[in-house]
């Protein structure tokens, strides 16, 4: 049962991760005009995106054992 509440956990987090990468994305888009505060939002989303492939490989750590 711990298994399975770790799992739902990791889960839940990549889903949060998952729209806050969409958000930081959608803002680097409308405003892809080449300034710094876009690069800014473009290197959020890149360590979002890092965040989230982790928490995948834990989750495939879990469902192993």
């Amino acid at each position: 049962m711990v298994k399975k509440q770790k799992l739902y956990r990791l889960r839940a987090g990549i889903s949060i991760k998952s729209e806050r990468v969409k958000f930081l994305l959608e803002n680097i888009i409308e405003k892809l005009v080449g300034n710094t505060e876009s690069q800014v939002l473009a290197e959020i989303a890149l360590d979002e995106i890092n965040r989230i492939s982790r928490m995948s490989e834990k989750i495939g750590i879990i469902l192993k054992h």
